[in-house]
């Protein structure tokens, strides 16, 4: 093969790697700034709202230790969740759903795969979600062993 044809190649291929690299160093891309412009436009539709149903009896409890909503955050953005399941049960990771926004986009996999992402029976923490600007919707969703299924709305605003 001549170096006119490889050498582009090899270049692409450094390019990329540097890319991915620099992603995994400065966190994952949780929500794209089309998505939010989608789900801005879908909150101005008439009867528009953010409304999850409640949780079931005995289910497992999510709190939501960060992103703080107190206040506006600077991104990139930490998640941090624990669960507990009631007495008896133990909770079902298959089951954790996280949805973004009223038009619910799953963004579960979009967590779940990021780099240095921990998950357990015990929580979830997630380092390094960049967002868009402005102010942002999850809801979290989980259940335990016996089917009973726990959500947790959550609402934070970024700078």
């Amino acid at each position: 093969m001549s170096p006119k044809l490889w050498i582009p190649a090899l270049v692409s291929t450094l390019m990329l790697g540097a890319l991915v690299s620099a992603q995994a160093q400065h966190g994952f891309q949780l929500l794209s700034s089309r998505e939010y412009s989608e789900e801005l436009a879908a909150q101005k539709l008439p009867h528009a709202q953010f409304a999850p149903r409640a949780a079931d009896f005995n289910a497992p409890t999510i709190t939501v230790v960060k992103p703080d909503h107190s206040a506006p955050i600077q991104p990139p953005v930490d998640i941090e969740v624990r669960f507990a399941p009631a007495p008896g049960a133990s909770v079902d990771l298959a089951s954790l759903k996280i949805m973004y926004g009223f038009m619910k986009f799953d963004i579960t996999q979009r967590i779940l795969q990021a780099p240095g992402v921990e998950v357990s029976a015990a929580g979830l923490k997630a380092s390094g979600a960049q967002m868009p600007s402005g102010t942002h919707k999850l809801l979290i969703q989980l259940a335990d062993n016996l089917g009973r299924t726990a959500r947790q709305p959550v609402e934070f605003t970024v700078k």
